[in-house]
């Protein structure tokens, strides 16, 4: 699991279960852990956030959290503004964009990594307005 000296990581309050398939943009607040399967965006609202896709777990689209885990296959583009961690089961399809990482043995990438140590400027997008009232 990830640590940030500045501020503990955020209690995971959300889970997906194994047996759950979600179609469309999930938003959340705080901890999302996934263990199912996700079509469509991942967008975390409000800081500290983190994510965590573990093994047997897929995401495809794109991620847009602070702090991100990854264990299961992603087919999208992450955008990890703090940090990113990619276990021995990590698939990842797409860009990968962080300010830091730790990449396991076994981890695959078929992407760029592109190191942003400032990339607040990547997740500005989603202070856009939420249909939902996030």
């Amino acid at each position: 699991m990830l640590k940030n000296a500045k501020t503990p990581p955020p209690k995971i309050a959300t889970l997906i279960g194994p047996d759950t398939a979600i179609t469309g943009e999930v938003r959340f607040h705080g901890g999302l852990h996934l263990d199912g399967r996700l079509e469509g965006n991942i967008v975390a609202d409000g800081e500290p956030s983190l994510l965590v896709v573990s093994r047997g777990a897929a995401v495809e689209g794109d991620i847009h959290v602070q702090e991100v885990v990854i264990h299961g296959e992603v087919k999208g583009n992450v955008f990890a503004e703090a940090r990113l961690e990619l276990g021995e089961t990590a698939q990842v399809t797409g860009d990968v964009h962080y300010g830091a990482i730790t990449v396991s043995m076994g981890a695959t990438v078929n992407g760029q990594l592109i190191h942003e140590p400032n990339q607040r400027k990547l997740l500005e997008h989603r202070k856009a307005p939420d249909p939902a009232g996030f």
